[in-house]
């Protein structure tokens, strides 16, 4: 019987989609228990030929270019009452599917986030996936609502929930936070748990370059949603008390410390000029 459905929502991702499903056909479940869905999204390669290589597959298609549209096809496709999510850059951990799954062993939680693991080697990387991670730690245990987010690279939910709360926005970004907070509003903070232990490998973070990158996309989409919830970013003081804790729990040392901070401050600032290029889009 299966239990639980993972979706993973490809754009010509020929070049990870292989390492992806073979990590996914590798977890500590019975083979039985769970489906692999990928949904193309108009990919060109052939990430749909790698998809039908492997014959449990369920591989469907959506021919609107949105990430989101092809993860509710998926939803509604999907056999499991417990609906995963990672994306084809994403290799997850052999324990990842049932850690994610014994997170929602208690029924008030909805909604279960494990931790992706930038698999650059350089040392800033290294530093801003720790960081990260003791972000997580930060936001996810916190009864400050407004600063919950989602990603929809290391997740897991109840299929009802979709029901309950509505499907994703078919936006191009941010539509994993809007759901988080919808979920929020409806159950509270208690109803979201990170669980660190339920790890993916996130093969698109090399550099911090990219990791910078991804900041000035992800204040783009901050600025894009703020009319639709109410999530806002994380104050200074807020970022400054995770990176004490972070410079005490990896005892950096003081350069480690000081090279960390410097890279944060690329990093809100990139986040800082994704927000305002799209208030001067908008003309506002």
């Amino acid at each position: 019987m299966i239990e639980v459905s993972v979706i993973v929502p490809v754009h010509n991702a020929a070049a990870s989609l292989g390492n992806c499903l073979d990590a996914l056909f590798s977890q500590n479940l019975p083979a039985a228990s769970f489906e692999v869905i990928v949904v193309d999204n108009r990919s060109t390669d052939n990430s749909v030929a790698i998809a039908r290589r492997y014959h449990k597959v369920k591989v469907l298609a959506e021919s609107q270019r949105s990430a989101y549209k092809a993860r509710n096809r998926g939803v509604r496709a999907a056999a499991g009452k417990l609906i995963g999510f990672t994306d084809a850059d994403c290799i997850p951990d052999k324990n990842w599917l049932s850690r994610l799954q014994d997170g929602l062993a208690d029924p008030a939680v909805k909604i279960v986030m494990g931790r992706d693991i930038p698999s650059g080697p350089t040392t800033a990387v290294r530093l801003l996936g720790s960081y990260d991670h003791f972000k997580e730690i930060f936001v996810l245990s916190s009864t400050d609502a407004s600063i919950y987010y989602g990603h929809t690279n290391c997740l897991m939910t109840r299929r009802e929930i979709f029901d309950e709360v509505g499907f994703f926005d078919e936006r191009p970004r941010g539509a994993d936070v809007i759901f988080v907070q919808r979920v929020l509003n409806r159950y509270g903070t208690d109803a979201v748990l990170y669980r660190p232990d339920a790890v993916v490998d996130h093969t698109e973070i090399r550099s911090s370059f990219t990791y910078f990158k991804k900041a000035f996309i992800y204040g783009r989409s901050a600025r894009s949603y703020g009319h639709i919830t109410t999530a806002r970013p994380l104050h200074n003081s807020e970022r400054m008390e995770i990176f004490r804790k972070v410079v005490s729990s990896c005892e950096l040392s003081m350069p480690q410390a000081i090279y960390l901070f410097n890279l944060l401050a690329v990093g809100v600032a990139c986040y800082g000029l994704g927000w305002i290029s799209l208030l001067r889009e908008s003309g506002q």
